[in-house]
């Protein structure tokens, strides 16, 4: 089902991404060598319920921890464990906070230190995110941000995962409309105001082919162990265009 969300629903998602604002802000300055995963995950926890608020994805269809961190070659879904970081790791956060039966939705990346190659499928990830959100407006379609999403992934070597993708979000977690990242242009559904969407980009190096862990039955990582980078902004499409609710 699609939500057009009235006024009030919109004030709440609002408030629910300020407080995923100040998570990602507490994540970049926390996440360095030697951290470990599970510490990262019990603080985003603490902060998010310190703002009167609840972790989106705790125990969503039985996902036992608070946030989802996935690491190098982990491309979603990751369950936060004792791994440590360490420098040259790409690591991606997504995090979901829910205010007053509303949520936030959305994801970034960073690199732990330095590394090149990490940094370029970041680069490319974080493109392919704007170029996707610079065609949302009324009366464009989902074709088009999904076209906009393979090709600059594809110009840069990369390709995209074809199981995963965005999606509606903020009186759910998970509403309509399937926001896949390849396709056509000027098909699917038109936009229209007041839809609130979760674009996010899924890269991968060399292959879509992917797995998801036997043990956790969670995480998505790449067949062939090289780098993937997801990135996630959830967007208030508006007359004009659309504004970042995750900005």
């Amino acid at each position: 089902m699609i939500y057009i969300k009235s006024d009030y629903d919109i004030k709440m998602i609002k408030q629910a991404a300020l407080i995923w604002k100040q998570v990602k802000a507490m994540l970049i300055e926390t996440a360095q060598s030697g951290v470990s995963l599970i510490t990262l995950d019990q603080k985003a926890c603490d902060l998010i319920e310190q703002k009167n608020a609840t972790c989106s994805f705790y125990q969503y269809d039985g996902f036992p921890k608070h946030i989802c961190i996935s690491v190098n070659e982990e491309l979603i879904h990751g369950v936060p464990n004792n791994y440590k970081l360490k420098d040259g790791d790409l690591v991606s956060f997504d995090v979901g906070v829910t205010y007053e039966n509303h949520i936030c939705d959305a994801a970034f990346s960073l690199v732990i230190g330095e590394n090149k190659m990490a940094t370029h499928i970041l680069k490319a990830s974080e493109e392919a995110l704007a170029k996707a959100i610079d065609v949302i407006k009324p009366g464009n379609y989902l074709g088009d941000i999904s076209v906009a999403i393979e090709q600059t992934a594809k110009a840069h070597g990369y390709t995209v995962i074809k199981d995963f993708g965005g999606h509606g979000c903020g009186n759910k977690l998970h509403e309509d409309p399937i926001i896949l990242n390849y396709g056509e242009p000027h098909t699917g559904m038109q936009l229209v105001k007041n839809m609130t969407l979760c674009i996010e980009p899924m890269l991968m190096t060399g292959s879509d082919q992917y797995k998801i862990d036997h043990k956790n039955k969670w995480t998505v990582s790449s067949q062939n162990k090289k780098l993937t980078c997801h990135v996630e902004h959830m967007v208030l499409i508006n007359e004009k265009g659309c504004e970042i609710l995750t900005k």
